[in-house]
């Protein structure tokens, strides 16, 4: 039986608590269509904390009720029919007046299939705590369904199908490199976690490049016992990564509810890989955001990127020169405004670099006093002001400051034009 997969990203949350509304279908009368579950309970099998934000869970409900799911179901026994389909992954969903319940509905074709144990894989919604990225829990359940089979291995298929099917995204990993990073950390979390089994990939080439990709279970001697950890929106590993780059507890748990941790390690490794490039990361939590929100690594993402009215988006390396603006065409007016607003904003730390390097020793001594309760925001830029005086890492984050504290607000047309007017005559 092949995997059940939906034709859009599908996050780890959604994935969570879609889990957790199917089993709790599956226990409810089979004349039942329509289901009220506790919120409460929801929080217990899914491990995040909504009952702070409804309007965190209504967003992740409402992307459910966008996705389709696909049934690409192949028989496993000789004269088993296959068959295919597609459906909405819920029908619809509500907050009851009470604010502690969700009323939710499957389309009626797919109701059946889920409440079929042969077609649906039944999953322990307690190991779910223990799962920190998509990644790891979808291999969990694909794994597990054939514990147990004589043939003790999941189906072959090409390395890019399996990157969709374990990323969540719509679309493969660029590079196999990049896939196989977070396919170890995922069969990594799955062997520390599964108490019945381990699993080993088995991989062929074709051409010298990697091909077929699938998996063996290996039963374990003695079954261990199963543990019940506290739930935890964020693992570890990721967490002290980001607290690495100068990120707050808060932006650490909003991220992590709204991204995959795959999708966030690939942007830490991006942007460490930035930082050990002299003068190109001049705030390693700032440019940590950007890449979250621009996907500089060019990651698998489950997320559209957010477009922003009131500030150009940072450029991965600021540049040191103010070159001459180019003229708007009609083909692209939104990306022509894009490239103004960085051009504009490129010319103002220019502007502030220069001032600050025209200070005397008196006078710059004034200016970092002033904003050293910003630099100990940036524990890196931080510790080499401490440590090195005004290094180019932290001129770039005092230039990052002073201009976020000058240009609060992004600028006004008639502001955008007279820069423009003034950059081409001085040209």
């Amino acid at each position: 039986m092949r995997n059940v997969s939906t034709t859009s990203d599908f996050t780890f949350l959604q994935r969570k608590l879609y889990n957790t509304l199917t089993q709790f279908a599956q226990q409810r009368p089979d004349t039942e269509m329509v289901h009220d579950i506790p919120i409460k309970l929801v929080e217990e099998h899914v491990g995040h904390t909504t009952s702070n934000s409804r309007d965190h869970l209504k967003k992740v409900l409402k992307g459910m009720t966008q996705v389709q799911v696909e049934f690409d179901y192949k028989g496993e026994s000789p004269g088993r029919k296959s068959g295919w389909g597609v459906a909405n992954l819920i029908a619809e969903a509500y907050i009851l007046d009470d604010n502690q319940t969700i009323r939710y509905s499957f389309p009626a074709e797919l109701k059946r299939r889920l409440l079929d144990p042969t077609i649906f894989n039944l999953i322990d919604l307690r190991m779910q705590y223990h799962f920190t990225s998509y990644s790891a829990l979808s291999l969990h359940e694909l794994v597990s369904r054939y514990y147990g089979f004589s043939q003790k291995e999941t189906f072959r298929e090409h390395w890019t199908a399996w990157s969709v099917l374990l990323s969540g995204s719509a679309t493969p990993h660029e590079e196999f490199r990049d896939f196989n990073k977070m396919l170890g950390r995922a069969v990594d979390q799955v062997n520390s976690i599964e108490g019945r089994f381990k699993i080993e990939v088995v991989m062929t080439k074709n051409n010298r490049k990697y091909d077929k990709l699938w998996f063996k279970l290996e039963p374990l001697m003695q079954p261990e016992l199963g543990l019940s950890p506290a739930p935890e929106i964020v693992g570890a590993e990721v967490s002290k990564r980001l607290k690495a780059l100068s990120l707050s507890a808060k932006d650490i748990e909003e991220l992590g509810m709204s991204h995959d941790e795959e999708y966030l390690l690939a942007q830490a490794d991006y942007t460490e890989a930035q930082m050990k490039k002299k003068d190109s990361v001049a705030s390693p939590a700032a440019y940590f955001k950007a890449a979250v929100t621009n996907n500089y690594a060019k990651a698998p993402s489950k997320q559209k990127p957010a477009v922003s009215t009131d500030a150009p988006a940072p450029a991965p390396k600021p540049p040191k020169t103010v070159k001459k603006p180019a003229a708007a065409t009609q083909t692209a007016p939104a990306n022509q405004m894009n490239v103004l607003l960085e051009q504009w904003g490129a010319a103002q730390r220019t502007t502030i670099r220069d001032e600050i390097n025209a200070q005397s020793p008196e006078e710059l001594q004034l200016l970092l006093a002033k904003y050293e309760p910003q630099l100990k925001k940036d524990d890196l830029a931080y510790k080499q002001y401490k440590s090195k005086g005004l290094s180019p890492m932290v001129l770039n984050c005092l230039v990052a400051i002073i201009f976020e504290d000058r240009f609060k607000e992004a600028p006004t047309s008639d502001q955008l034009l007279q820069f423009l007017l003034s950059a081409n005559a001085g040209v």
